[in-house]
């Protein structure tokens, strides 16, 4: 099953399920067609109204602020957007040779202006690439807060953008991973992939998340934590 595409659409699904109801359901006794939810959640309703969400948290028996988090706006007015620059590609099982596109490449999209950490920088990078195709099928755009901005490491569980320095050159590869911590306090960062090509982990030194300081470089960086993910339909197989 895909991933959601905004933390708004994580946070509804984790309510719903929470619930032991269905999107479906959800849709309906809230007035909407019956994949109204489903479309805010994966992305192809990127700004619903307010009025739109207080009915789906009155049928969850929540509060609007527990599914978009302590915002506020106007009932007669659509969620405020944010635009976010995509600014390369990141490759999902193996590494990629550079992190950052030319500046005349890059675009932006807009995602909804909601959720954890308000008013630090973002930006975009493009999924290429299998081996994290069960979260972030290839063409997904991850959005990404950087460590240094956060000022903390990564915690388990949280999936995450690593650099490494290329072996044969000055310049940097990186990669998107899910980062496990062991009892022991060893870091892996580990593949979500239905290819059994991609099912080994990396171990990262302890030291190796980016606190800016650029002492002590260690062969892996954890460099940013994926705190959204945009997907942009495509055409169905058959």
């Amino acid at each position: 099953m895909k991933a959601p595409t905004t933390i708004l659409g994580t946070r509804l699904l984790r309510l719903i399920k929470d619930k032991g109801t269905s999107m479906r359901k959800v849709s309906l006794d809230a007035g909407l067609s019956e994949s109204g939810v489903k479309h805010i959640i994966y992305g192809s309703s990127v700004s619903p109204r307010m009025s739109t969400l207080e009915r789906i948290a009155s049928v969850l028996g929540v509060s609007v602020a527990e599914i978009v988090g302590e915002q506020s706006f106007s009932a007669a007015e659509p969620m405020p957007l944010l635009r976010v620059p995509v600014i390369g590609k990141v490759q999902a099982g193996v590494w990629q040779d550079a992190l950052e596109v030319p500046f005349a490449e890059r675009y932006a999209i807009s995602i909804p202006n909601v959720g954890d950490y308000p008013g630090l920088p973002r930006y975009g990078l493009k999924v290429v690439g299998d081996s994290m195709n069960r979260v972030f099928p290839e063409g997904t755009i991850v959005i990404v807060i950087n460590f240094y901005d956060l000022a903390r490491p990564p915690r388990h569980g949280e999936y995450v953008v690593a650099e490494r320095r290329s072996p044969g050159s000055d310049c940097f590869e990186a990669t998107v991973k899910a980062v496990q911590i062991r009892d022991d306090g060893r870091i892996f960062l580990w593949p979500k992939s239905t290819d059994p090509n991609f099912q080994a982990p990396i171990e990262v030194d302890n030291g190796g998340w980016e606190d800016g300081d650029g002492w002590g470089v260690p062969d892996v960086i954890i460099k940013g934590l994926v705190v959204a993910v945009y997907q942009v339909p495509t055409l169905a197989t058959f």
